[in-house]
């Protein structure tokens, strides 16, 4: 049972130092998936009631991932946090005992990083822990956290560059009443800060509303956080401390070289020097698709592959997602033609009212009809003119927001291409800023 334990330390030490980034022109490699400008994380520590509760339904609502950072000591239902690690969040360690490293000797130091790394992954075998937080903020010895981890998290308070000066102690920012994060302002500021050096942001939360946890943060406050980064997931990559962690150093160490060209094809060959037991993660590709090619295909070891095709600017770029060491990448021409996708972020100032759907009344003053890309509302009995528009899917996601005058015959009309909503329900909602209204609509 030894024999693993000591291969994969091995493997971790072997990937601490060797890092040479190597991309061939034309091809480019996102900072983050997607060619995002930022990673967030949403870190949790000491398992406090309202995570389970509140967070993970609510951040399974939205479709993103979350970081729980586990006492193993404290763990009173291993089943919760297996049902979170199949759902894609990440159980993580916070230590045994929750120590304080200031004042525990090394020996007990690799004591609680080794043993809470072997607890959680012998009750969630299928949850690779390879990542860790230090409780109180009070680091440790490097040389042994590397031994059992890819990474951890301290608490210094800023957002860290793409790649952090430490991968054994990356900043977060304290949330609720003790930290510096209480409102959206707050949350968006780091959001703000992160975008602007293609950063990656890290928020460490404990109590929510009152589960007793430290530091609270009120579970509204945490939702419009989420409701804003919902309706800008082509900006900021929110994800587990794991996966942030596997890209960044996999980005930092990919190399991408072509290796064949033809008329109708491109072959590369994409890797790094970092071992494929731990980094298998995808990274996004990207290249401009030949003015020629009407669409192009991707696979990796001829399997397909995860592509976009994406007006950036003027440039109509190939965004594809491989794995260093998967095989060989080859991009094919495609004679069957494509719109290219162009991402469209809201504004800063475009918030949805946390409540906007709990407080819609007078459903039959409008009535709302969607016909060959356009949304008509008729205003019944609405007489302002200056409305704020939202769109739901029936999740609970919002795909659009926007301010609209109604016209000189009481309607309001907006275009919306019938490629950016499947077939189904949908919910319009119009707020004057004192009243809500809402109707479903229907595309077929």
């Amino acid at each position: 049972m030894k024999a693993p334990c000591i291969i994969f330390s091995i493997l971790y030490l072997f990937s601490l130092s060797i890092y040479s980034q190597q991309v061939q022109d034309p091809y480019e490699v996102g900072i983050w998936p997607g060619f995002r400008t930022a990673a967030i994380n949403y870190t949790f520590d000491d398992g406090c009631s309202n995570q389970f509760k509140t967070a993970i339904p609510l951040f399974d609502e939205f479709g993103f991932n979350l970081t729980l950072f586990t006492v193993t000591n404290w763990v009173g239902n291993w089943a919760a946090l297996e049902s979170a690690a199949a759902n894609g969040h990440e159980v993580a360690s916070h230590t045994v005992t929750h120590a304080d490293f200031r004042n525990i000797t090394l020996e007990q130091q690799e004591t609680e990083l080794k043993n809470s790394r072997e607890i959680i992954e012998s009750h969630i075998p299928d949850n690779k822990c390879i990542t860790m937080a230090y409780p109180y903020c009070a680091t440790g010895a490097d040389t042994i956290c590397s031994k059992y981890y890819l990474s951890a998290r301290g608490c210094q308070g800023f957002v860290e560059p793409k790649t952090p000066g430490s991968y054994f102690n990356i900043s977060s920012v304290i949330c609720g009443n003790l930290g510096d994060i209480n409102t959206l302002q707050d949350f968006k500021l780091r959001f703000t800060d992160a975008a602007n050096k293609n950063g990656w942001c890290v928020f460490l939360i404990h109590g929510i509303d009152d589960d007793g946890g430290y530091s609270p943060i009120t579970s509204g406050e945490l939702r419009r956080s989420v409701e804003y980064l919902s309706v800008r997931k082509s900006k900021f990559w929110v994800t587990t401390f794991a996966s942030a962690t596997l890209y960044s150093r996999e980005r930092d160490a990919v190399n991408v070289i072509e290796t064949m060209v033809t008329d109708s094809s491109m072959t590369l060959q994409v890797t790094d020097t970092l071992p494929d037991l731990v980094y298998n993660f995808p990274l996004t590709l990207r290249c401009p698709l030949p003015a020629d090619w009407p669409s192009a295909n991707v696979t990796q070891d001829s399997v397909t592959v995860p592509k976009r095709i994406v007006l950036v600017d003027t440039t109509v770029y190939l965004n594809f997602d491989v794995v260093p060491d998967a095989g060989n990448v080859i991009i094919s021409k495609n004679l069957t033609p494509v719109t290219p996708e162009a991402d469209t972020i809201p504004g800063d100032d475009v918030d949805p009212p946390s409540d906007i759907r709990q407080t819609s009344i007078n459903n039959s003053a409008i009535q709302a009809v969607y016909d060959k890309g356009t949304l008509i509302i008729a205003l019944n009995d609405i007489i302002s003119s200056n409305l704020m528009i939202y769109i739901y899917d029936t999740r609970g996601i919002m795909l659009m927001s926007k301010k609209q005058k109604s016209s000189g015959d009481n309607t309001i009309s907006i275009a919306i291409a019938s490629d950016n909503l499947c077939n189904g329900v949908y919910y319009v909602y119009l707020s004057d800023g004192k009243n809500t209204w809402s109707q479903k609509f229907l595309v077929i």
